[in-house]
């Protein structure tokens, strides 16, 4: 039997170098003290691009690069105040447009001989481009699917929560976000089924830009949808989402605001609320019946 041979030099700083051009990843240094932040993207040859006073010109020059909401995470953890960010909104593009996605994060902190922490660096990946394609190699049969928006029925979702979290899912924390839209039937037969069907359609790519790409959204029927939350670090951002989601359909928004919709939604958590897709999805609906879309439900949500 030939003996393995040693593969040519380099070969091994090939194979990593195929590997981050898959994954779109975008490596980062940066200075703490002199404000320089390096990127360089491996889709891109990894050429790095500097940004002298990144963070001191956030707000002017390289605001389209990062989105509002991930703005303080990402400046502290370029300046070594916290290892705990997982996940940050960009637009990775030469000229930002606003079309933002999702990057996973890792980093190392860099200190001196006092334990000061002189720089930051590390690696972002793009979730959506190539793990969020994850969640299609799912096989589902038609009748797992929505025949009116085209995404996950009950059927569907339940297959692929049960799915994620017999497999790694089980020791993250998860979360599954219950949306209901209680005057749809009416709305259907003052207006038409035609007219209603197209309106869920539009609701339903409404609500999903709110999520990543690798969280699964499913209409339920009548209105109600729900989205399975994967690897949900802090409650607080499935509230910030709660809160997104009620403004968009709110009366004062020109774009669902005046068909008067009464959206209601609440959150279970995995594990502390069930194990189950089931459990997760009764919890949900018990805490719909404490939100009326005022602040006192809302609080009454959020401690709940």
């Amino acid at each position: 039997m030939e003996r393995y041979k040693t593969p040519v030099a380099g070969y091994e700083n090939q194979c990593v170098e195929l590997l981050l051009e898959k994954l779109g990843v975008v490596t980062f240094d940066y200075d703490i003290e002199h404000d320089v932040l390096l990127l360089a993207k491996a889709r891109d040859g990894m050429t790095e691009k500097r940004f002298e006073g990144f963070c001191r010109t956030l707000c002017t020059e390289n605001r389209g690069m990062i989105h509002p909401d991930s703005v303080e995470q990402l400046v502290a953890l370029f300046r070594g105040q916290t290892t705990g960010v997982r996940e940050v909104l960009l637009d990775m593009a030469e000229v930002p447009q606003g079309r933002y996605s999702w990057y996973e994060v890792a980093v190392k902190l860099l200190r001196d001989e006092t334990g000061r922490v002189q720089r930051t660096i590390g690696i972002l990946w793009d979730i959506e481009s190539s793990m969020g394609k994850m969640e299609q190699s799912f096989a589902h049969f038609r009748s797992e699917r929505d025949s009116v928006t085209g995404i996950l029925n009950g059927a569907g979702l339940e297959k692929a929560v049960q799915t994620y979290l017999a497999g790694h899912g089980r020791d993250e924390s998860n979360a599954l976000m219950a949306i209901s839209f209680g005057n749809i039937c009416q709305l259907a037969e003052q207006r038409g089924k035609h007219w209603t069907d197209q309106l869920l359609v539009r609701i339903c790519k409404a609500v999903g830009s709110f999520f990543r790409a690798g969280d699964v959204i499913a209409h339920l029927g009548d209105g109600q949808f729900a989205v399975f939350v994967k690897d949900m670090e802090r409650t607080e951002v499935m509230d910030m989402k709660a809160r997104a989601i009620r403004t968009l359909f709110g009366g004062e928004n020109t774009q669902f605001g005046g068909y008067g919709l009464e959206c209601r939604i609440a959150v279970s958590y995995y594990p502390e609320d069930g194990t189950s897709f089931h459990e997760l999805l009764q919890t949900a609906e018990k805490r719909q019946s404490l939100d009326r879309g005022d602040k006192a439900a809302a609080k009454l949500l959020t401690l709940a």
